[in-house]
Formats: C-alpha cells, structure tokens, sequence
C-alpha cells in the first residue's frame, strides 16, 4: 500500500532529497525521457484534476441518461407500411388470402418512442456546451503547470484560472462544442454513405480535419491561460503552431490513440474498470501528454520571440524560467 501511496501521491519517503540541477535541465528540454519522470510524480495531481474536470462536466450525464433511452415509452408496432390498409380491409372481410396476407405483412417489432422526460434530460446536457470551455481553462492551466514542473494546487488553481478567464471561456467553449459537433456530424454522415469516390476524399479530409483540431485543442486553451489575444488570433495561432510543430504534435496523437485504445480494450475486458477509468485518470493523463508536448513550441514561437524584442520584461532571476504573462 506505501508503495500505491507514493504512486499516486509523487512523494518519496525514502529519497525526500529535492530536485537536482540535473532534473532542472531535464525539466527546460521536456524530452521523451523526462516524460514518464514526470507522469510518475503527477500522478496524485492528475487524478485529482481528472475528478475535478469531471465533476465541472456534470451536464454529460443528464444528457446520456435523456440519450440512452431508459426513459422513453417503448410500443408495439408493424414493420410493414400496408398493415394498415390490410387491417382496414379485415374489419369488414375476412378470407384465406387476407389472411395469408396478414401472415406476410402482420410481423410487429418494439419501437421506443422518446417521452417527455428523455427530452428534458438532454436540453440539460447541453449545458455542457457551457461548461466544457471553463473547465477546459482550469484544466489546461493545471496542466500546463504540470508539464513545466511547477508547483501545482489543483482545486485552487483550477478555479482561480476559470474565475480569470471567465468571459472568453465561455465564448471559446460554445465555438469549440460548434467545431466538434459539426466534424463529428460529417464524419458519420460521410461514414454512412462511403463508397462514392468523392464521398470517400471528403471522409478521410474529415478525419484529417479531426486529428488537426485534436492537437489545436490543446494548444487553444493553453494559449488562452498564457496570453492575453483576441479570441480569433488564439484559434489562428493555435492552428499555425499545430503545423510548426509536427514532431511533437505526432508523439502527443500517437500517445493519445495508444491511451484511448488502452481504455477502450479495458472497456471490453473490464466493462465496470473501463467505464470508470476516464472519469478518474485517463482524460487528464491524455491531456498531460498533449500539454507536455505542445509547450516547448509555444514557448519556442511565442514566447521567446517576444522577451527577445522585450528584453526589460525578463524577470530578474536568470535561473527561472520566464513566464510571458500568465493569465491564470
């Protein structure tokens, strides 16, 4: 149990010796290496933060319990568009052949019919439409501390960062749920009706469109808790830098699918351990590994270029790492 304890928790009873010059080095390049260091010692954080999103996204369940049909009406009805004139003819004449007819036509099937109920619960799961972006701030600037090694509260600043951000959070949030809607929309449609050549070059652009605003996510909301801009240079940023840096932007979709197809294999193996595991580590340890990879290029194309043509905004103390402005 010590051991489970000093897992999750990132402490070390045995070595509470502090952090060497040689970890700080390691910590300013955020290499492949250094990585898994890191994940090992946030882990207790992480699954905090993971609860903490979770809990802000509450709406997802009012929606799943409205979309899931456990509360709709289920009837009896016939499968076949002429059963209702062959039971109108029956009501006045019966014969063999209306009767054979009936055998043929007459089959019946459960339909569900969506009741009231149903229809309130997913009008309040649209509430996530809401809430998605202001947990997405707390959830990032959490990350976003993480990934630097710095020290983290996660309740505090997770809300702190939201209280700041507030306005644009919800403006970025209501875009962000429009763009995942309306790719997730073309991708069944254009999955649905595959088979077409152009239908197929639209449905494999869409899921490259996919894979692009999976990575800009990461960099959209980092980008918001760093910098003060325009809610329209942020997503243009945010899609020039997912191009700028391929190589890592490759390593954090990569890792990301590894994570989610673990998860999903979990699901089928373990269906009660997969069902809880993305509301209590999976999200976060996803999103740490996209904020671990896509923070060396902010700061390369961003905030250096800017301390280079602002050199008396450097902080003092040479041997910390500057921070451009943080808006959490």
């Amino acid at each position: 149990m010590g051991k489970i304890y000093e897992f999750f928790s990132g402490t070390n009873k045995q070595n509470n010796t502090g952090v060497s010059k040689e970890e700080i080095e390691l910590s300013k390049k955020m290499g492949f290496g250094y990585f898994f260091k890191l994940l090992k010692r946030s882990m207790g954080k992480l699954t905090t933060l993971n609860l903490v999103f979770s809990l802000c996204n509450f709406p997802i369940v009012f929606f799943l319990i409205g979309r899931l049909g456990g509360l709709n009406e289920t009837v009896n009805t016939p499968t076949n568009p002429l059963f209702a004139q062959l039971y109108g003819i029956m009501q006045y004449k019966q014969s063999p052949s209306t009767s054979a007819l009936y055998g043929i036509l007459g089959n019946s099937t459960d339909l569900q019919i969506v009741s009231d109920a149903s229809r309130v619960f997913m009008c309040l799961g649209l509430l996530l439409v809401i809430t998605v972006g202001l947990s997405s701030i707390g959830f990032f600037y959490v990350l976003r501390g993480l990934a630097r090694s710095e020290y983290v509260s996660v309740w505090r600043d997770f809300f702190d960062a939201i209280k700041k951000n507030f306005k644009q959070g919800i403006i970025i949030g209501v875009i962000d749920s429009l763009i995942i809607y309306v790719l997730l929309y073309d991708f069944a449609s254009y999955y649905m009706n595959s088979g077409d050549f152009l239908i197929n070059v639209f449905y494999f652009a869409i899921i490259l469109f996919i894979l692009i605003y999976f990575v800009m996510r990461f960099y959209i909301y980092t980008i918001l808790v760093t910098f003060d801009l325009p809610i329209k240079k942020i997503f243009k940023n945010a899609l020039i830098l997912s191009i700028l840096g391929f190589k890592r932007n490759a390593v954090a979709l990569i890792g990301s699918a590894a994570l989610i197809l673990i998860s999903i294999y979990l699901s089928i193996l373990l269906p009660h351990l997969g069902i809880v595991l993305p509301f209590v580590i999976t999200i976060s340890v996803i999103g740490f590994l996209g904020a671990y990879c896509i923070y060396p290029t902010i700061k390369k194309y961003m905030i250096d270029p800017y301390y280079k043509e602002h050199p008396e905004e450097l902080p003092e103390e040479s041997d910390e790492e500057p921070i451009f402005k943080d808006r959490g």
